[in-house]
C-alpha cells in the first residue's frame, strides 16, 4: 500500500506560487478551480468530480468518500473537504471558514448551475456572500508553458505512443478493419504503461483520410491507398499526439505530390521555430508551402497546438488571434495536412518542444516519403 503523501512537491509549490502571483494581481482573495486538468495541476489528484480552492496561503480539496484513500495517497498534504451532499454546500462552508471578499471562478468551466447552487448555499449559512469574478484562461495561461517534470512526462507519453505505433503496423495488413487498427493501438499504448489513448484514436483509409477527424469504422484497409492513423498515449495525466499517413502498395502520384509537399511544409516550419516566433508566424509558414503548391484550400486548420494534461491546451498556432508568442517550455504538435475530397489526404504530425535557442522534436518515427511507404 502508497503511504500518505504528507508534502507537496517542490514543483507543484512553485506551481502555486505562479497561481498565487497571477491572483495578487488580480486582487483575489481565493480562486475556485472547476477544471479537472487545473485541479491536477496543483495537486496532482488523478481523479474526477473534485473542485480546488487556492488562496494565498492554502489549497483546499472539496471531494467525497470515493477518493479519500486516493487523495491521502496522491496529494495528502491538502486541506480536505468531502461532502456528503451536494458540492454546493460543501464548498460554501470551506468559503464561510475562509471569508474572501473577491473569489475568483473560471468561466469556461463553471457552469451557471454551479454557481447558483453557490450563492444560495453561501446564504443559507448566513455567511457573507463575496463578490464572484469570473477568469478566462488564467490557469491554461499559466499551464502553456511546462515545468521540467511536465516536460518529463510527456517525453515519456511520446515513447509509449510510438512504441504502440511500432508494434501495430508491424501487425497492418490489407483487410484489417479501421475500428481493428484502432482498437489494437489502444491495447498497445495500455499494454506499455499508457493510462489510455489520450483521446479517440483516428484510423481512415483511402478516401476517408480526406476527413481530418474521420471515425474510424468497419471499412478494410485498402491497398494502393492512404491510410492516415492518428494517436496518442495519456501517461500519468499527460498526453502525445502524432499523425502518419502511411502509403499502401502502389501510390497515386496526387497523394505523393501531397505528400512531399507537407512534409516540406513541416520541416521548413521547424526550421524556424524558436522563442519570439509568434504562432501566427509559425502557421504562415507552413501555410506559405502548401499555397504556392497549389493546395491553399486543402488546409483548413490550423498548424497545430499546445499539449499537456489536455490534449488541446494553449498556445493555438493559426492564421487567426489570439497571436501568442512561443517561450522556451511550451510544448506544441506542428501538424500541417493536405486533404482532397473523393481522392484522400496527408496530414504529419509531431510533438515539439520549444527550447531556448530553437525546438527539439519529441517525436523519433521517420516521417518522409520513403519511412511511411509500404510495399
Amino acid at each position: 500500500m502508497k503511504a500518505v503523501v504528507s508534502k507537496a512537491k517542490a514543483f507543484l509549490k512553485a506551481r502555486h506560487q505562479r497561481v498565487r502571483e497571477a491572483m495578487k494581481q488580480l486582487q483575489l482573495d481565493a480562486l475556485l478551480l472547476t477544471h479537472a486538468p487545473d485541479v491536477s495541476y496543483l495537486t496532482e489528484f488523478s481523479g474526477q468530480d473534485s473542485f480546488a480552492i487556492i488562496t494565498d496561503k492554502e489549497l483546499h480539496l472539496v471531494s467525497d468518500f470515493r477518493y479519500h484513500e486516493q487523495i491521502e495517497m496522491e496529494c495528502g498534504w491538502v486541506k480536505l473537504t468531502l461532502r456528503e451532499g451536494k458540492m454546493a454546500g460543501a464548498l460554501a462552508k470551506v468559503l464561510t471558514g475562509l471569508k474572501p471578499k473577491r473569489l475568483g471562478f473560471e468561466a469556461d468551466y463553471t457552469t451557471v448551475g454551479q454557481l447558483d447552487g453557490l450563492v444560495v448555499a453561501i446564504r443559507d449559512l448566513n455567511a457573507q456572500q463575496p463578490e464572484l469574478v469570473p477568469l478566462d484562461n488564467m490557469l491554461p495561461t499559466i499551464r502553456k508553458t511546462k515545468d521540467d517534470n511536465e516536460i518529463d512526462l510527456i517525453r515519456k507519453s511520446v515513447a509509449i505512443a510510438e512504441e504502440a505505433y511500432s508494434a501495430v503496423r508491424e501487425m497492418l495488413c490489407v483487410g484489417l478493419t479501421e475500428n481493428h487498427v484502432a482498437g489494437l493501438l489502444v491495447s498497445e499504448i495500455r499494454s506499455r504503461g499508457g493510462m489510455m489513448e489520450s483521446f479517440p484514436v483516428i484510423v481512415a483509409t483511402g478516401s476517408h483520410s480526406s476527413l481530418p477527424h474521420h471515425q474510424p469504422g468497419e471499412s478494410a484497409i485498402q491497398k494502393d491507398a492512404p491510410l492516415l492513423i492518428d494517436w496518442g498515449a495519456l501517461y500519468r495525466g499527460y498526453c502525445s499526439d502524432l499523425t502518419r499517413t502511411l502509403l499502401l502498395g502502389r501510390v497515386n502520384p496526387k497523394i505523393k505530390e501531397i505528400y512531399n509537399v507537407v512534409w516540406e511544409a513541416q520541416q521548413e516550419t521547424l526550421r524556424f521555430m524558436r522563442p519570439g516566433v509568434t504562432t501566427m508566424e509559425a502557421d504562415s509558414i507552413a501555410r506559405d508551402v502548401i499555397t504556392k503548391a497549389g493546395y491553399g484550400a486543402e488546409f483548413g486548420h490550423g498548424l497545430g497546438h499546445g499539449i499537456g494534461r489536455e490534449i488541446h491546451e494553449l498556445p493555438n498556432l493559426r492564421k487567426t488571434e489570439p497571436n501568442d508568442e512561443l517561450r522556451p517550455g511550451m510544448v506544441v504538435t506542428v501538424e500541417p495536412g493536405i486533404y482532397i475530397k473523393g481522392l484522400g489526404g496527408v496530414r504529419i504530425e509531431d510533438d515539439v518542444l520549444i527550447t531556448h535557442s530553437g525546438c527539439e522534436v519529441l517525436s523519433t518515427l521517420g516521417n518522409t516519403y520513403e519511412d511511411c511507404h509500404i510495399e
